[in-house]
């Protein structure tokens, strides 16, 4: 193979990616549900820009488009921090429901039925609009929802209750595989942790058999096992749909 072709076929669509990957992570990180306007212009306008050195020679000029696109984009996102130019150049919320009240407007505006409304309000907790103080979409077009005091959630303030500071698991184990710089972080061992499997009555052989193994309040350790690796049993509880050997 000459190198032309190597060019072509391999080099090529790797230089591309690795452009392309570089470009949008200066872009910054959102999920899609997150992207406003003008951060799904740029996602088009750059994977169009980028794809066409692939089937051309012009690579030079597909970089140049695409970061004249990611200077743009990045100048509208720093006057869109100012007040001044947000009003012009970001989309305000939208209200839907006011006070239990739908608002034909909004909807009509955001061109959203009813039954995409009540949808947006089930996916958030809440069958009843009468139940919603505030219900607004936001730019990014998911649907923020204010409850009414007496339909929100009961709050440990509200009962005058005191509550523990929250404590995230700590992975250290994941699919078979210890994960050592969380070991390192906690400034434990490995044989710290096969001491822990064991008052569990897991030994290192059963290891590859843990799925995910995690770091509670008080130093405990839970543990989640592939349930395939596990033996045979009838219990009820253990039941899978389809598994019926």
């Amino acid at each position: 193979m000459t190198f032309e072709q190597l060019w072509i076929f391999f080099f090529k669509p790797a230089l591309v990616f690795t452009i392309a990957y570089i470009l949008f992570r200066i872009a910054g990180k959102k999920a899609v549900s997150q992207m406003t306007n003008f951060d799904l212009l740029l996602t088009f306008a750059i994977g169009t820009i980028i794809s066409e050195p692939i089937l051309t020679s012009s690579i030079g000029m597909a970089i140049y488009y695409a970061l004249s696109f990611l200077i743009f984009y990045l100048c509208i996102e720093k006057l869109s921090l100012h007040n001044v130019w947000r009003r012009f150049l970001v989309v305000s919320p939208t209200v839907l429901i006011r006070n239990g009240h739908i608002d034909e407007k909004g909807l009509k505006k955001e061109r959203l039925t009813i039954n995409e409304l009540l949808g947006k309000l089930r996916e958030k907790g809440y069958a009843d609009p009468h139940d919603v103080d505030l219900a607004l979409i936001e730019e990014s077009g998911q649907v923020s929802v204010i409850p009414k005091s007496e339909a929100r959630p009961v709050q440990p303030k509200d009962l005058n209750l005191q509550t523990a500071r929250n404590f995230v698991p700590i992975p250290l184990i994941l699919d078979g595989e210890i994960i050592e710089h969380n070991l390192k972080y906690l400034q434990k061992t490995k044989e710290w942790l096969y001491e822990k499997l064991e008052e569990k009555g897991i030994g290192k052989a059963e290891l590859s058999s843990i799925t995910l193994g995690t770091l509670h309040e008080n130093h405990a350790i839970m543990i989640d096992k592939d349930v395939q690796q596990q033996p045979q049993t009838h219990d009820p509880y253990l039941y899978k749909p389809g598994d019926d050997k």
